[in-house]
């Protein structure tokens, strides 16, 4: 039996770790948003309070549910239902994120990131940033847009990179629009956020080395995050 769980485990590693392919469709008769799926039903982990900050942050998902009949036959009813939504590691929250609510310390109010319809990835708080200017930021992974058209939002869309302040508020798209992100890193001497993303510029569908390389950055500041472009090379 251990051996039994010792494979199963490892199907789903291997399932988990397969590449990501990012697709756009430029086809114009169709829209890119789409409508909540109503079969998925969602369910909150408990909330996460990042050091040196005042504000609790509650991850909204879905319950998941596997089917693990195939790699193993002593799983009871041929299923596993997971009620969890996010893992937390420090400054960092991943997970898959329908929305993500902020509350105050002294207050029970619940607010959301967004009205939209979304798929959150990654949560990152600055805590460079916040140690050297007082200023607090959380910088997001989010997939907002149904770009292959295929009327879900899974690892087929492409992800985009977000911020906003620590409450939640002043929500602000940094990449191009149907710009994929590849990377970002923080510059605290420089009190800035560089990131780079690929826009599909000739048309394929997808991402390749032909395509448009986008170099940004912003300085993180109060008030509006003025994206820069820059060329280094």
């Amino acid at each position: 039996m251990k051996s039994t769980f010792i494979t199963l485990c490892l199907a789903l590693f291997i399932m988990g770790c397969k590449e990501k392919s990012q697709t756009i469709s430029h086809d114009d008769t169709f829209e890119t948003k789409i409508k909540k799926d109503s079969s998925k039903i969602e369910i909150a982990d408990l909330p996460i309070l990042i050091d040196s900050t005042d504000y609790l942050i509650h991850p909204i998902g879905y319950i998941t549910e596997y089917d693990n009949s195939k790699f193993s036959s002593y799983s009871k009813g041929g299923g596993h239902t997971s009620y969890a939504v996010s893992r937390y590691n420090k400054f960092s929250i991943t997970g898959e994120f329908s929305t993500i609510k902020f509350q105050h310390l002294n207050s029970e109010k619940l607010t959301a990131l967004s009205d939209e319809i979304m798929e959150i990835t990654a949560i990152s708080f600055l805590e460079n940033i916040r140690a050297q200017t007082g200023l607090q930021f959380l910088v997001y992974t989010i997939r907002d847009a149904d770009t292959n058209k295929d009327s879900k939002l899974d690892f087929n869309d492409i992800e985009t990179l977000y911020i906003s302040t620590i409450d939640g508020k002043n929500l602000k798209k940094l990449t191009p629009e149907f710009a994929q992100i590849v990377d970002w890193k923080v510059i605290p001497k420089q009190n800035r956020l560089y990131f780079k993303s690929i826009s599909d510029t000739n048309k394929t569908g997808e991402f390749d080395k032909k395509d448009k390389v986008n170099y940004q950055y912003v300085t993180l500041e109060v008030g509006d995050l003025t994206v820069i472009d820059y060329n280094p090379m």
